[in-house]
């Protein structure tokens, strides 16, 4: 396998990201949407217009200051790179930090623990 053939496997491009307000409220306010909670995080999932997965992320100002929510933001954006083998297929997906979290490995932990619960 080349090597541009491993790093496209391994891509969180565009097409894998939830854009817009108005998307994040069709999952948020949606009638169908799954809701998994944990000790740091919400997950907030609905189906996928285009049948591809798309991941939001959400992080309040209570997590920290800027410097802090952007390095929590490329930790779960690293973590969703990682483990394509979690995603479920054809979801429109929001994860929501809403406490600070101190453990970075357990937030991602945690992560792992919900997606495994979507199905």
């Amino acid at each position: 396998m080349t090597v541009s053939a491993l790093r496209s496997d391994r891509k969180f491009g565009q097409k894998s990201r939830l854009r817009g307000r108005s998307n994040f409220l069709n999952v948020l306010r949606g009638q169908k949407s799954g809701r998994f909670s944990g000790e740091f995080c919400r997950i907030t999932t609905a189906d996928s217009i285009s049948g591809e997965t798309e991941f939001g992320i959400s992080i309040t100002r209570k997590t920290g200051g800027a410097v802090r929510r952007n390095r929590l933001k490329r930790i779960i954006r690293e973590f969703l790179r990682n483990n394509k083998q979690l995603w479920p297929s054809g979801k429109m997906i929001i994860i929501k930090i809403n406490s600070p979290v101190e453990d970075e490995a357990a937030l991602v932990y945690e992560i792992e623990k919900l997606l495994g619960k979507i199905q």
